[in-house]
């Protein structure tokens, strides 16, 4: 695993170094920091978490060809490293298919590791887009639950929002005249019975944006319908998925979304979200940690998003969750401010509060802050 994080490692430098003899090339980049603290529901010890992340997101053109990577090397300290949640995360098993990620350094004291975030080629061929590689595969519309968004599903409490594990793929994407978009995705495993096969319509019809997708994920079969639009000033959006596995009954999943935009730039979702097939959660909720399929252990949620510029250096994201079943809740803001420096650097402070039984979903779980430092280059 060391061994394949420097031949990664050299390749990408030995590209960034070199700028002159790539006349398409161009680099970017960012250095986080993220600072977690809380209290284990499992054995009831507090626990801090420091993570530090460097990306290298180097890009090149050539033609119809296009080159775009990320890579990430990431440094984990803290007392988390002792707790049960980091040995249920360490045990569990990578979705991807690709093996471009490991840990370089493993110790009771500092966990270094590696992974190609994203990695694609893509071609800009007569007969549409076609792009290989570790990517992300966005097929959603609601605003906090996508039970469209299969293959690159991230959980509503998430504590990097922003960050989607990315599916090892081969994506095709044309133009369906001028408003619409045909795409089709197959995502290959080991056990190709493990395999996603997919394909998705999107159109613009008499003022809404609808779409269909179809696919058999792994030993399930699905369809969706999803769509948005607008009415006397009141932003709309649905997701309806259903879903037929090869072991067991089929289900129902379903998203309603309204939401409106307020003078001075002030924001407001609230959504309705419906699940039909419950799932207890054993010892911890792992969506909040890592991003992975999420698990919904109620039928009937609603949610609120609320999220404002303040200003050109301050912005906020609220969201509000309660578990209708069982009457547990969780609140997660989020505040960002921009330093008014030469640099591009974001300071980020949240928290999450949790409340219901302790049996419950939400309801077992002690606070999380969190302090966030992020720097563009």
């Amino acid at each position: 695993m060391v061994r394949k994080a420097c031949l990664l490692v050299s390749a990408v430098a030995g590209i960034m170094l070199t700028p002159n003899a790539w006349a398409d090339f161009s680099h970017s980049g960012s250095l986080k920091n993220l600072s977690v603290g809380s209290r284990s529901p499992i054995d009831e010890n507090y626990y801090f978490s420091n993570l530090s992340r460097l990306r290298l997101e180097p890009r090149y053109r050539y033609g119809a060809w296009r080159l775009d990577a990320a890579y990430d090397l990431e440094w984990i300290t803290g007392s988390f490293l002792d707790s049960p949640e980091f040995a249920l995360l360490r045990n569990s098993a990578d979705p991807r298919y690709w093996d471009l990620q490991g840990n370089v350094y493993d110790s009771r004291d500092l966990v270094a590791r590696h992974q190609l975030y994203r990695g694609t080629l893509q071609w800009r061929s007569p007969v549409g887009d076609l792009r290989l590689g570790r990517q992300q595969v966005n097929w959603s519309t609601a605003l906090i639950w996508n039970p469209t968004d299969i293959l690159n599903p991230v959980t509503p409490t998430s504590l990097e929002p922003d960050e989607r594990i990315g599916v090892d793929a081969l994506l095709w994407d044309r133009p369906w005249g001028a408003l619409g978009r045909i795409s089709a995705v197959y995502a290959p495993q080991h056990r190709y019975a493990d395999s996603s096969k997919a394909a998705r319509i999107k159109r613009y019809l008499i003022g809404i944006d609808i779409a269909l997708m179809v696919g058999e994920f792994a030993d399930v079969a699905k369809a969706g319908l999803s769509g948005s639009g607008s009415v006397a000033d009141t932003g709309w959006r649905t997701e309806f998925v259903w879903s037929n596995p090869d072991a067991g009954n089929h289900y129902w999943q379903g998203v309603v979304d309204l939401n409106w935009a307020f003078p001075g730039g002030f924001n407001l979702a609230v959504e309705y979200f419906y699940n039909g097939q419950p799932e207890p959660q054993a010892g911890v909720d792992l969506a909040r940690l890592l991003p992975t399929q999420p698990v919904y252990s109620g039928r009937h949620y609603a949610g609120l998003l609320a999220w404002q510029d303040i200003s050109a250096f301050w912005q906020y994201r609220v969201v509000a969750i309660r578990n209708s079943d069982d009457a547990s809740w969780v609140f997660y803001p989020r505040s960002t401010w921009t330093l008014p420096l030469e640099p591009e650097i974001y300071l980020t402070a949240g928290a999450q509060w949790f409340g219901g039984d302790d049996d419950s979903e939400y309801g077992r779980f002690e606070p999380v802050g969190l302090m966030e430092v992020q720097w563009f280059f």
